[in-house]
């Protein structure tokens, strides 16, 4: 997963919105102040609290390997997928938060039980904070943000965001974050090929897992549940993000769901 297709490396910047010196470091403090708490254990007990602000969380949203191997997988997610460098936070590396190395984050552990399977596998991964948990109530920019992932046509996609939603939603007065989940899930569709797991998230969001779900019954997709893992003992660790715990199980998980869904699609 460390190699990048030159495409997608030559890609714009996505996820990182210019904003300017002031508001950057008042969003520094704010984070800085926040890790200290999550470090501290106040937010041990909670479940909900994501302390990590959406914005510039990576210079690029994508990271992928060859196009040539088959199956392709891409995973869709949020800081918990891939979150870069913030040095102001404590915060030094590139992969998902909070995991103590690239190795233990469940992209790269997930991809390590894919290809002791299926060899030939390939993925690609992208954080959609910025491009879909900010951006749904305004409608998505399917094309300019979406349409590199079209293009690789991926056999499976793993949807796993949600954390970074604006907390006043209300699917009673709105529904557009089930609606922009469908909407995303035809756009990659393939002509009905692509298969697709849609998960709850790692923060208890009932709103949002309803609708997730919703969508997924709806096509016969596979939803895959998180409040068991999210509520266990270990699993929160630093910035109340998955420990390496965490991920290990949530990697566990997808690979649970996602294997029957790999040997169908190469018929084994």
């Amino acid at each position: 997963m460390c190699g990048m297709r030159k495409r997608l490396e030559n890609l714009p910047n996505r996820v990182f919105h210019p904003i300017s010196r002031v508001a950057y470091r008042v969003l520094s403090v704010v984070t800085a102040v926040a890790a200290i708490v999550t470090g501290s254990g106040l937010f041990a007990a909670s479940h909900d609290a994501n302390p990590v602000p959406a914005i510039g969380q990576n210079a690029r949203d994508v990271r992928g390997s060859s196009q040539a191997g088959r199956p392709r997988i891409l995973l869709l997610g949020n800081s918990i997928t891939r979150h870069g460098p913030r040095p102001s936070i404590g915060w030094t590396n590139d992969c998902g938060m909070a995991a103590s190395s690239a190795e233990k984050d469940y992209a790269h552990v997930l991809a390590a039980k894919v290809k002791a399977e299926f060899p030939t596998a390939s993925f690609a991964l992208a954080n959609v904070a910025a491009t879909f948990e900010r951006k749904f109530q305004k409608g998505l920019d399917l094309e300019a943000d979406f349409g590199w992932m079209r293009d690789w046509r991926p056999d499976a996609v793993v949807m796993f965001f949600g954390a970074n939603c604006p907390t006043n939603y209300d699917p009673k007065a709105d529904g557009s974050f089930g609606r922009a989940v469908d909407e995303l899930r035809g756009f990659l569709a393939n002509g009905g090929k692509t298969r697709f797991l849609i998960s709850e998230g790692f923060y208890r969001r009932p709103a949002l897992d309803a609708e997730k779900r919703a969508v997924a019954e709806r096509h016969g997709d596979v939803f895959v549940p998180m409040a068991d893992i999210r509520t266990r003992e270990g699993v929160h660790g630093r910035f109340n993000h998955p420990s390496d715990e965490g991920m290990r199980l949530i990697a566990e998980r997808f690979w649970n769901r996602l294997e029957p869904v790999i040997s169908k699609l190469t018929g084994r």
